[in-house]
């Protein structure tokens, strides 16, 4: 007389099983937007809460709750992102691989082509207003336009033969320009293949290089042997920092007439030599972060830069860092790696989506 109700709980329990088997495999496995397959090569913070990264194969991704959640944003591309600028909250522009320019008006939420008139690649950008603009690109070439990216001017800097080896000439052929920073509609400053920096005071119709400066300083006594420079960073038109291969790091405080290497006596790196690849200088440059190689952070207090930790262990590349403002920032790289602060640095937490 038992068997029956012992033989209906059974068929109960396998039914039970049966429909929580169904609802576990309808569960995406995951629908995270941030991956460890993930390069992120750029971001900027649009406010304290709100930013966008880009990186690899055209991603573009958005938050407005300080990293608390993402929304992927379609960019027409399957090119890598290199750089993401906004002069203010809603326009903004990304460059990237073969030539790839693209314009928001929206904050970000849409993007648009526009016609670089490249095809090589967009290495960096800078907007002082929403219509005049300047792109480090390859082939020693930059571009320009007033117009807010309706058209770009291509121009080419032709490279000194100052201070190099006769026997090296030949090597020092179209470098290539990784950062550009312009504080008005006039002066800027380019760097890039071969230690080379170049400024300009008339919105880039003439450019002057500045890397001779460095010249006898780390060992350096020819000009090719200069390291690569990866990134700049002015906070006004006298004080500034570049910073490349072998962890080399320079500052001018004198608009670049003269720069010098700091950190090691022997060799002007900062106590490594994993490459560095962006400086951000905060407010009136006496605040300042770098990030590189090796998971490597710099960290500008009392008038000197030095290693820092970010609280936790950092197994890639660190690739760019921004401030919204003293104490809203982030930094972005490799393995899919996203970290913010809100308190200026003095702690950072790891930002999965």
């Amino acid at each position: 007389m038992r068997r029956i109700p012992l033989l209906c709980a059974l068929v109960c329990l396998l039914s039970a099983f049966s429909a929580c088997r169904d609802a576990i495999e309808e569960v995406p496995l995951s629908a995270s937007l941030i991956t460890l397959t993930d390069k992120f090569f750029d971001v900027e913070a649009l406010s304290a809460e709100k930013a966008v990264v880009v990186g690899y194969a055209g991603k573009i991704l958005l938050t407005t709750d300080g990293g608390q959640s993402w929304q992927a944003k379609d960019s027409g591309t399957n090119a890598a992102l290199y750089s993401v600028a906004f002069p203010d909250d809603r326009h903004g522009w990304i460059s990237g691989q073969d030539g790839v320019m693209l314009h928001s008006t929206d904050g970000g939420e849409t993007w648009q082509p526009q016609d670089s008139q490249l095809s090589d690649p967009i290495f960096a950008m800078t907007f002082i207003d929403t219509t005049h603009g300047w792109a480090a690109a390859d082939r020693a070439t930059y571009l320009k336009t007033t117009n807010g990216g309706a058209s770009w001017e291509s121009g080419y800097i032709q490279p000194s033969l100052e201070g190099v080896g006769a026997d090296a000439t030949l090597a020092l052929v179209d470098p290539i320009f990784y950062d550009v920073q312009f504080l008005d509609e006039n002066t800027g400053w380019i760097v890039g293949e071969f230690g080379k920096i170049y400024h300009t005071t008339d919105g880039g119709q003439n450019w002057v290089e500045q890397q001779n400066s460095l010249l006898g300083q780390a060992g350096f006594s020819d000009a090719l042997n200069l390291p690569t420079f990866f990134g700049l960073s002015f906070s006004d038109a006298n004080n500034g920092v570049v910073v490349g291969l072998e962890g080399k790091v320079a500052t001018t405080s004198n608009a670049g007439q003269h720069w010098t290497f700091i950190g090691q006596a022997d060799g002007g790196a900062l106590f490594d030599t994993e490459p560095l690849y962006a400086p951000h200088l905060i407010g009136a440059g006496d605040d300042g972060w770098i990030v590189g190689g090796a998971g490597r952070v710099l960290r500008l207090q009392g008038g000197e830069w030095q290693p820092t930790s970010v609280g936790m262990p950092i197994a890639t590349w660190l690739r760019a860092v921004d401030f919204f403002d003293a104490d809203h920032g982030w930094i972005v790289g490799g393995y899919g790696a996203i970290l913010r602060t809100t308190d200026g640095g003095q702690s950072w937490l790891r930002v999965f989506g």
